[in-house]
């Protein structure tokens, strides 16, 4: 049976589908390691046979450079543990861990390892093209996470694997409803609050709108929660880090799925958001910016709303459009989208079967 690590420069908790993979590796009884780094010094829960947590706390207020010594001071401790170890396969998890380890990979472990690609990592630079390049051709399969990343990445023969957990969200009880005309609409943002500029005016436009909630909940709500204080926003609420067993909980409470990320580099215009498929799991429908490959997605499935800008007359836009929509509609769509994903997933299993089966 072959020795498996999965390497990880961010914490388990931002791993928003090694899901995919665990799962398979427990159900095909395939013992597995994880090597990661865990910026925040808290123990997090997997079933790895050896976990190797390297505590290397970040403050995202740091300067790049900063950021980036502390970053090569995984590197060196996740070579050692690779060497010592002696694996036969590596499952290497996101951008920051390809930029980090890309030529590493493929001069010591040529089609030894598949890469899983999430998010725009500066790839249109040179220097990190390059890496990207030679990781990827020598992996023995890449997975994206959008097929809006072909814009920017090598050409290649990438496998979409769409962010549906479905073993997430086994436990989440999908809408069969919209809200009545007298129910506050809640509008949640799920997940690791990157997007501060996009979230501050959605919380200025929709304050003390007595139609609406708007709740952030994950890593980074207290700067947002700060910010409702000090415009003395009521109707906004925030919770901070959660487990991932959490997330259905979450959903549960959830009536719009705030997906707005800005339009203004090629990262969050070409992404597919983890949020778009649990919102689809549970029928419904999200917030997205025109203009990005989100919109692209929504409107083919007819699941979600498209934002212009976000101004003080979008709370009386999307009030009229939600009450507006056929849920019916909302539903019908949501269940294509995932049908959708389901089948280019089982590529996916089908990879893994081969290179980790064989």
């Amino acid at each position: 049976m072959k020795k498996i690590a999965i390497l990880s420069a961010v914490n388990i908790k931002h791993m928003s589908l090694i899901s995919l993979y665990t799962s398979y590796l427990e159900e095909q009884k395939i013992p597995y390691d994880i090597i990661y780094m865990d910026k925040y010094d808290e123990v997090e829960e997997i079933n790895a046979k050896n976990i190797f947590r390297f505590v290397n706390p970040i403050n995202h207020n740091w300067s790049r450079i900063k950021k980036i010594i502390r970053y090569l001071k995984f590197v060196g401790y996740a070579k050692k543990v690779i060497n010592k170890e002696k694996y036969d396969y590596l499952i290497v998890w996101n951008d920051v861990a390809i930029s980090m380890f890309g030529l590493y990979l493929a001069r010591k472990w040529k089609n030894k390892y598949c890469l899983n690609i999430r998010d725009y990592n500066g790839e249109k630079k040179w220097y990190v093209y390059r890496i990207f390049d030679r990781a990827i051709k020598n992996s023995s399969f890449t997975t994206i996470s959008s097929e809006g990343f072909r814009s920017f990445l090598p050409e290649y023969d990438y496998i979409s694997l769409y962010s549906y957990n479905s073993t997430l969200l086994k436990d989440a009880i999908p809408q069969n409803k919209k809200r009545d005309n007298n129910e506050r609409i809640r509008i949640s943002f799920i997940g690791n609050v990157r997007f501060f500029e996009e979230n501050k005016k959605l919380i200025q436009a929709f304050k003390n709108d007595s139609r609406f909630e708007l709740i952030f909940n994950g890593t980074n709500a207290d700067v947002l929660a700060e910010y409702a204080k000090e415009i003395n926003a009521t109707n906004v609420y925030c919770t901070g880090s959660f487990p991932i067993s959490m997330t259905t909980s979450y959903l549960n409470k959830a009536d719009i799925i705030n997906n707005l990320f800005g339009d203004k580099t090629i990262g969050v215009r070409t992404l597919t958001s983890v949020r778009l498929f649990h919102a689809a799991y549970m029928n419904i429908p999200v917030l997205v910016n025109a203009g990005t490959y989100m919109q692209d997605i929504t409107d083919k499935f007819g699941i979600g709303y498209s934002v212009e800008s976000i101004d003080d007359n979008l709370p009386d836009k999307l009030y009229k459009w939600y009450h507006d929509v056929d849920f019916e509609t909302i539903k019908h769509g949501c269940q294509k989208l995932l049908d959708e994903a389901e089948k280019s997933n089982e590529l996916f299993i089908r990879k893994l079967n081969e290179f980790l089966l064989e």
